[in-house]
């Protein structure tokens, strides 16, 4: 890669955007291991990320176990 093709914003965001994924993921497995329902992590994860109840709701599907 050349270095004046480097986008230093899309970086920052791909880096959130993959901190942001893990951060969900842990959020979900952890609340989970200590024996919150899906509709309790659900709300938590709408709640903390600012998504919508679907939004949170196929996320939390996503990594629930």
């Amino acid at each position: 890669m050349i270095l004046e093709e480097f986008d230093a914003e899309k970086y920052e965001r791909t880096i959130r955007a993959e901190g942001r994924e893990e951060s969900i993921r842990y959020i979900v497995e952890l609340l989970q291991e200590v024996g919150q329902t899906k509709v309790f992590v659900t709300d938590k994860i709408a709640e903390k990320y600012v998504l919508s109840h679907t939004e949170a709701e196929e996320i939390t599907n996503q990594y629930w176990k």
